[in-house]
């Protein structure tokens, strides 16, 4: 795991728990595991064993995920549930999470957002909206969570289209963006965004190849 996100992790029924504390998992998957029975019961005894031994927990089941559930913090048995597009080795979901989702996350507590809400970007507006200090920044919202990724954008802007409806412009590309947009679109945004660098990578790479290829010895 990343140093910077000490996370307990558990895995049951094809999804990844994610919790602040072992304290926290355990006392959940206790729960669980009291209120059940059989081969139910079984699989929440393979998860409480796993943690007792180090920072991840498996059912006796599970071999991939399909989704991770971020365990709230001070909110018994609360979930902010993401579903994959795809089913991923266990591995791989983790490092989704510690790669794309916490650096999601980590930005959005410094803005004090809140995906528990049905309107989590409702202090969010366009880029003169921001500049007057009347409501946070669209732009300088995504901007962070790219350098989070070692992405740094120059050419950023937000304007609004209609009530809480913006379009966010990175390198002349079009995101839709709303006051209750909740992780997931959030998730989605910054994958596409994340292509988008790739691509362009690519296409710089590919470039790069043509000029020094066609270059003249004299």
């Amino acid at each position: 795991m990343k140093e910077n996100c000490n996370k307990i992790y558990a895995v049951c029924y094809d999804t990844l728990d994610v919790f602040n504390t072992k304290e926290e998992a355990k006392k959940f998957y206790s729960e669980c595991y009291y209120m059940s029975e059989g081969a139910e019961r079984d699989r929440y005894a393979s998860v409480l064993i796993g943690l007792n031994f180090c920072n991840i927990g498996k059912d006796n089941v599970s071999e991939d995920c399909r989704e991770i559930a971020i365990k709230i913090p001070n909110i018994e048995d609360e979930f902010i549930k993401v579903k994959l597009d795809e089913r991923l080795s266990i591995e791989d979901t983790i490092k989704y999470y510690e790669e794309i989702i916490y650096p999601i996350l980590s930005v959005s507590k410094s803005y004090r957002i809140d995906f528990n809400n049905n309107s989590p970007f409702e202090d969010f507006g366009n880029d003169n909206d921001s500049q007057f200090g009347s409501m946070y920044s669209f732009s300088n919202y995504y901007q962070e969570i790219l350098e989070q990724m070692n992405i740094v954008v120059d050419n950023i802007s937000t304007s609004d289209w209609s009530a809480g409806k913006y379009n966010l412009i990175i390198n002349n590309e079009e995101f839709k963006l709303t006051a209750w947009d909740n992780l997931e679109s959030v998730v989605d945004n910054i994958n596409s965004m994340l292509d988008l660098f790739r691509e362009k990578d690519k296409i710089d790479y590919k470039d790069s190849n043509m000029t020094q290829e066609g270059e003249i010895e004299i």
